[in-house]
């Protein structure tokens, strides 16, 4: 027999030595006994016992059910109750602290026995239990990552494969006196998926920190859904039921939308044959009205009074239930390999909302998935004949900023590959470029030449000196100096927190020529 440690609490003194006896006679190490409730939390606490004999009616505030409670919650140490009340009400109320045996006073030893056994025993199976389910969600999390990073590589071979296929073709093309514009256009639209494949990852993992403003979410989808309805087959329709005004929330416009192309994508995929239905709804709940089953992400728990919701129901093919718990994962499908990153956009997005997804589904009978945001009480005034125009900045930007070019720009980029890029934009664009690795061969630079730099490009993630302390120290020699400090993080992120400088732009990487032009044109505006 293992060597188990059982604490006796019980406040009648000749009782408790008694049982501790025949339980040494049994072959178990009694840790401790206790006569009231506190004595038994403290050597609860001290001695960790894997069983409590727990008396029910005890000396002092508290009675052993409570006792048992607290044992419980705090250490997960099982209880077996001894008492000579076997009354339903006493029976009833003991099962909050879920007892593993229940024993009426006088007993036999040889009944005490059995039942410690049979408590012991449920406890280790119990342990089993979880570390089985723990190892399974490991290898669930392994197959997932797994997934994942076979369809990432698989995706970037692809556009890199293209990028480099492309480039060869154009070389080739050049030597014999071909106009290569072609063969350059399809390399670029090749990296600009992969780019894109990056943003949709910080999306998916919660780093995607875009601005958000007080809006009305039924307007944000009306927005999009003309193009979501051209967009159709022929046997699908989509009807909405989107209130106007009807609930604000404090979100990303652009975000919103993605979520209800992506949620409305989904829908069409899961309509295989014949007429299908696709239904959206916007609304109102408290938080008890929200689904505890197939929450996404896995803990969510409401923190706020009341949720706005948006709904997309389909009369597809419906999700097997074994299948619910992976539809969110990267590139996960039953359909087939690498299906993309869709629904993981979806929970991404609502994590970077403070909000909840639910799914409801059954194989041949649809699924309803169902997005949780917090309702914001900030007053949103709606204009119904605005709704369709491009009030929240989607067209385009403003026409860059017309500055003088020439001068010298201090390029600081540890990679060389990328280094070697930016100078040649910036000597594209009309620029002298002197060239850092890092930052503190840029202050070396930058101390001997200053009077000639007009703009500096820092890169944010380098060694020895990062780009926020490089920063710092040629402010420190230049007050006024423009720097452009570029990070392939994204900006809300990098921004966040106090720094003792700021940069005067902060440019997203990859970044195309133009994206540069701006940032060293607004870098150089003097207004």
């Amino acid at each position: 027999m293992p060597d188990y440690k059982i604490m006796i609490v019980e406040d009648e003194e000749i009782v408790a030595a008694d049982i501790k006896m025949n339980l040494e006679k049994m072959g178990y190490s009694v840790c401790a006994t206790a006569s009231s409730g506190l004595e038994a939390i403290e050597k609860a606490e001290l001695t960790r016992p894997d069983l409590v004999l727990m008396d029910i009616v005890l000396k002092g505030g508290m009675d052993g059910i409570e006792v048992a409670r607290q044992i419980k919650e705090l250490y997960e140490i099982p209880v077996v109750y001894l008492t000579a009340f076997g009354d339903d009400s006493i029976l009833q109320k003991a099962k909050v602290a879920e007892p593993y045996g229940y024993i009426t006073k006088p007993f036999r030893y040889r009944e005490l026995h059995i039942a410690i056994e049979i408590a012991l025993y449920k406890k280790q199976a119990e342990a089993e239990k979880a570390i089985l389910e723990s190892q399974n969600r490991q290898l669930q999390k392994a197959e997932s990552l797994g997934r994942m990073a076979g369809a990432i590589a698989h995706h970037f071979n692809n556009q890199l494969g293209s990028v480099v296929g492309n480039l060869d073709l154009a070389m080739m093309e050049l030597s014999q006196g071909k106009d290569p514009h072609a063969k350059i256009t399809e390399a670029i639209k090749a990296s600009n998926r992969a780019v894109e494949m990056g943003g949709l990852m910080l999306t998916y993992l919660g780093q995607s920190f875009d601005k958000h403003d007080s809006m009305l979410l039924s307007v944000a989808c009306l927005r999009c859904l003309t193009l979501l309805r051209v967009a159709l087959p022929g046997n699908v329709v989509m009807d909405a039921d989107l209130p106007t005004p009807g609930p604000v929330i404090s979100a990303n416009a652009n975000q919103i939308q993605q979520i209800l192309i992506n949620l409305v994508t989904n829908a069409l995929e899961a309509v295989v044959e014949g007429r299908g239905v696709i239904h959206l709804t916007v609304g109102t709940v408290s938080p008890a009205d929200i689904p505890a089953a197939h929450r996404f992400p896995a803990g969510w728990q409401p923190q706020y009074p009341a949720y706005a919701f948006l709904e997309v129901k389909d009369t597809g093919c419906g999700i097997e239930d074994k299948d619910i718990e992976n539809i969110f994962d990267p590139f996960f499908s039953n359909k087939f390999t690498g299906r993309g990153m869709g629904l993981a956009v979806v929970l991404g997005i609502v994590r970077n909302h403070r909000g909840v997804i639910t799914v409801m589904s059954e194989p041949g009978c649809g699924s309803t998935f169902r997005v949780f945001i917090p309702v914001s009480w900030e007053e949103v005034i709606w204009q119904p004949d605005k709704v369709g125009d491009d009030e929240d900045g989607l067209a385009g930007a403003a026409s860059p900023i017309e500055i003088e070019k020439g001068g010298t720009v201090l390029l600081i980029e540890d990679e060389e590959i990328v280094r070697n890029m930016a100078a040649a934009m910036l000597k594209r664009l009309g620029f002298s470029v002197f060239e850092a690795k890092d930052g503190v061969e840029a202050l070396e630079v930058f101390r001997q030449r200053q009077d000639e730099i007009r703009c500096v490009l820092c890169d944010l993630t380098m060694p020895r000196m990062n780009g926020w302390e490089t920063l710092t120290a040629l402010r420190k020699l230049a007050p006024d100096i423009p720097v452009i400090l570029a990070s392939g993080y994204d900006k809300t992120q990098v921004m966040a927190g106090d720094h003792p400088e700021l940069p005067k732009v902060f440019l997203g990487k990859p970044y195309r020529l133009k994206g540069l032009s701006d940032a060293i044109s607004q870098a150089l505006n003097k207004k």
